[in-house]
């Protein structure tokens, strides 16, 4: 079978290029505006092509994507995101052995006929799988109308980022004392992704010595500027705005705060995990499919600031905790969302559809 897959997250074309290379049953060739192949990759097997787009209908990369559907001859388009989900969709409109199309939904936003853009989309009849990201994400597609049969959840793939500078070094390049418990988030801000509750919550745990909170990304909501600046938190929260590096600095963490309203799966998240910190997440979306409450972590209701508060007092509690939820999340977030993992649940819905 040929695969195009556009966008493809680096670890999974990796894992996807490999296993072209180590076996005649696929060739693929990824598409995209940077190269995530490795420097091995043998060319007859696996090759990367430039492509990149401006919006969903751009007729000058619809007409290359059409130019290189004809020129590779793909069994199966596997589009990433929506913007050349919408253009595999158009370039190929009328095509006498068009591909099967597969989309990437990682939202929980139920798709609509009343928004056009969903029309060439997720909800296109011309697309033959979708791959979620979570349950949450499946269920929101099928309660838009989407079969479920044309629904697999594979979820979403880390690898393990590592930064040059240690814990130590971290918490002295931000000041930090060296025995405090560092309570940090990683998200663009806005309010659906809750940040206004983690403050609040916090504001209940100041009694607590030896903790500080390390806010990174951009803020987007007004309550959250104005919470951080509470003068019950002052010298406890840290804005840090955005960062390109965000997921290097997440090993100088404890606690991974994640107090989404909507939420499918959280990528910061599966970092955060993966680097051993302890994550506490609402049960909003898909968090609570991959954090197992009292195992990997702990998981609150969605709103509910008394029980994120309370969370946070019992870890703050029990460094041991900690550790061992720490430890335990690490396994989980390689046994569900490792490369191989996610390219193998991948490449066996390659294996059915070109079938």
């Amino acid at each position: 079978m040929r695969v195009l897959a556009i966008n493809a997250p680096a670890p999974l074309a990796r894992d996807l290029q490999q296993r072209a290379c180590a076996s005649t049953e696929m060739t693929l060739m990824i598409a995209g505006s940077s190269n995530p192949l490795t420097g091995d990759a043998d060319p007859q097997r696996a090759q990367f092509i430039q492509f990149a787009s401006r919006r969903k209908v751009d007729f000058t990369a619809i007409g290359k994507l059409r130019q290189i559907i004809r020129e590779f001859k793909p069994d199966i388009v596997h589009s990433f995101l929506p913007r050349p989900l919408s253009q595999t969709v158009l370039a190929t409109l009328g095509m006498r052995r068009a591909p099967k199309i597969v989309s990437f939904y990682g939202i929980t936003r139920v798709p609509t006929w009343r928004d056009p853009a969903d029309w060439i989309t997720y909800l296109s009849p011309k697309v033959a799988m979708h791959a979620c990201e979570s349950n949450a994400v499946k269920n929101a597609l099928i309660q838009g109308g989407v079969r479920e049969s044309k629904c697999e959840v594979v979820y979403n793939c880390v690898e393990t980022v590592t930064g040059s500078l240690t814990k130590e070094e971290l918490r002295a390049k931000y000041q930090i004392p060296k025995n405090a418990i560092v309570i940090g988030t990683v998200a663009t801000m806005r309010p659906v992704k809750g940040m206004d509750l983690l403050l609040e919550a916090l504001i209940q745990c100041v009694a607590i010595p030896n903790w500080v909170s390390i806010l990174i990304g951009p803020v987007q909501d007004p309550l959250v500027a104005t919470l951080a600046n509470d003068p019950r938190l002052r010298g406890r929260i840290h804005l840090l705005g955005q960062t390109d590096n965000a997921a290097t600095l997440m090993h100088g963490m404890d606690l991974f705060v994640m107090p989404s309203r909507k939420e499918g799966l959280c990528r910061a998240l599966l970092e955060a995990m993966g680097q051993g910190v302890c994550p506490i997440v609402s049960d909003a979306g898909g968090m609570k499919e991959l954090v197992r409450n009292g195992v990997d972590g702990v998981v609150f209701p969605s709103e509910d600031v008394g029980a994120l508060a309370t969370a946070i007092q019992k870890l703050l509690a029990s460094p041991e905790l900690i550790s061992r939820y720490g430890q335990s999340a690490i396994q989980r977030v390689e046994s569900m969302c490792g490369p191989q993992v996610v390219g193998d649940r991948v490449f066996k819905m390659y294996q059915r559809l070109a079938a």
